[in-house]
């Protein structure tokens, strides 16, 4: 059976070392713990993680809080890709992840509750952000380390904040369609509630007003299924001559590549398609889709980093952290040469 000493040997440090490193010691170096782990890892031993929890009063887990059905949770690309870059900082720093996904206010605060009370996690990552949010006041009440990834709706200096610019990506994906010809463009949501569909929304009509076109009637909200997506899609063409569908996120854009499919609608030819968030699910669809690529791991990696910082150093400054977007264009907008 390996021991810390056959681990200090390996590594070149003294027992004792190996030992604050199984802890957590704040006095020993990141890239000390991260050699170390590393060593631990490939000689196959294993702390005893009820000792080491009892010693620190640590769980050595952190939460992540998803606001939607379990089943969503699996399903949206948006939550596996974040949670890939949230595992992987955390994993480097010796901790791990534990998930909780509901859709209504009530059940998702006593699960969190149970969490805290059983010491269960040492902090959470909210993924997503909302208004006047139970869960953030009560973390925030208690003192309790947490991060959210999305915006600092509320401006509580008590937290920080890891997003993308959701303005600035719905603008620049605007200006794309509306640079390649496209100026009947309508945005499909299937939700107004949290702050990156209204930022979202916001920067749609923004760039569409700035290019001088009628932005009223151009945002449709309809709810997330087959039936209620098709039917708005009926609706929109035939009233009007829309030559492009920009929709809120991949999950989406799925369900109305569905629609259209089977409505005979031609990709790009009868209508572009556009969304947010790139994944495989865009990447591979017929056609692949032009999105905004809002790098969900790289902002899962820096929650992750974030929230492990605020859990050992409770007292450090607060900030918002602002991810970077990028435009990938693909087949289902580009237009026919002479088009």
């Amino acid at each position: 059976m390996v021991t810390i000493k056959d681990i200090a040997k390996a590594a070149g440090v003294s027992p004792s070392t190996v030992s604050r490193v199984v802890k957590d010691h704040p006095g020993i170096s990141s890239d000390t713990k991260r050699k170390i782990r590393k060593i631990m890892q490939e000689m196959g031993y294993t702390p005893n993680v009820a000792a080491r929890n009892l010693v620190t009063n640590k769980s050595y887990t952190i939460g992540l809080i998803v606001k939607s059905a379990a089943h969503e949770a699996v399903l949206n690309p948006f939550f596996t890709e974040v949670n890939f870059g949230v595992s992987e900082a955390c994993r480097n720093e010796g901790f791990s992840t534990l998930m909780t996904a509901a859709q209504d206010d009530d059940s998702l605060f006593l699960e969190i509750k149970d969490l805290i009370n059983s010491r269960t996690v040492d902090g959470f990552i909210l993924l997503y952000s909302k208004e006047d949010d139970p869960v953030t006041n009560y973390l925030t009440s208690i003192g309790f380390p947490f991060v959210v990834i999305g915006k600092d709706i509320s401006n509580i200096q008590d937290a920080i904040y890891v997003d993308n610019d959701n303005v600035y990506a719905a603008h620049l994906i605007t200006d794309h369609l509306l640079d390649l010809g496209y100026r009947n463009i309508t945005m499909i949501t299937d939700n107004d509630v949290f702050a990156v569909a209204k930022d979202r929304i916001k920067g749609f009509t923004r760039a569409l007003e700035k290019r001088g076109i009628e932005a009223e009637g151009r945002v449709v909200n309809c709810s997330s299924n087959e039936v209620s997506i098709r039917k708005t899609l009926e609706e929109l063409l035939e009233k009007e001559s829309v030559d492009a569908i920009l929709t809120l996120d991949g999950v989406i854009n799925a369900l109305v590549l569905s629609c259209l499919y089977c409505m005979k609608v031609r990709i790009p030819e009868d209508v572009a398609t556009a969304t947010f968030n790139d994944s495989p699910m865009t990447e591979l669809a017929a056609p692949p889709q032009t999105t905004v690529d809002i790098h969900p791991q790289e902002l899962g990696r820096e929650a992750g980093r974030e929230i492990i910082n605020l859990v050992r150093n409770p007292q450090r400054l607060k900030r918002n952290i602002t991810v970077p977007v990028s435009i990938i264009e693909r087949r289902s907008t580009q237009k026919e040469e002479g088009g």
